[in-house]
């Protein structure tokens, strides 16, 4: 097997771990990332795009990103550890409400706002909690988008909710820079792909 695959493979099998997005590979390594980079990052966003990817390397530039995929396998034979081995992983991502002209230190609270929001809401279920372990294992990836309106964030969440995805709606007190009961920011919180048939069309922030 050549070096550039070794990164691909389970320790001890000959099974690939698996396939990377060799476009998105491709795109990521223009950026100035090592492939081994490209490559963990997409396992760590759910192998869906280059932007994702690109999102989750800033957030973590301070992980060894060149290190072989299969070195943060490497030292733990826990059943606990190996259930969350899977590119079937979480994100936690948040729609912010572009027309309300918020600045950069609002949107920064209110997506704060969001994520905690969502955390309280689901750390005392005990299989919620166990979804949050597991985005934590990962990554913590989380994701900002450009939301349209407030008709865009009451459509989405509505979609989250009709995909049982743990979603939340931050309504501003009104102290600063907008309207009380203002819809800042939506936030949700589940597996990568079903949170991508909500808000996958929509643009980084």
């Amino acid at each position: 097997m050549s070096a550039a695959r070794e990164e691909d493979v389970v320790r001890g099998t000959n099974q690939p771990l698996f396939s990377p997005n060799e476009e998105a590979v491709g795109q990521i390594m223009s950026l100035g990332f090592s492939r081994n980079a490209a490559i963990r990052a997409l396992f760590y966003t759910g192998n869906q795009s280059a932007d994702l990817a690109a999102g989750w390397l800033l957030e973590n530039g301070d992980r060894n990103l060149d290190a072989p995929l299969e070195a943060d396998l490497q030292g733990s034979d826990s059943s606990d550890d190996d259930e969350f081995l899977t590119t079937d992983s979480f994100k936690m991502v948040f729609v912010v409400n572009s027309e309300l002209n918020m600045g950069v230190g609002k949107i920064a609270a209110q997506v704060a706002h969001a994520a905690l929001n969502l955390f309280r809401n689901m750390i005392e279920d005990d299989v919620k909690a166990e979804m949050l372990l597991a985005w934590g294992h990962l990554g913590e990836t989380k994701i900002v988008l450009k939301g349209d309106n407030t008709q865009q964030l009451e459509a989405l969440a509505t979609q989250a909710t009709n995909l049982k995805l743990d979603r939340c709606v931050v309504h501003d007190a009104g102290h600063t820079q907008v309207a009380p009961g203002s819809a800042t920011v939506l936030g949700i919180f589940g597996k990568v792909d079903a949170v991508d048939k909500v808000t996958g069309k929509l643009k980084l922030l």
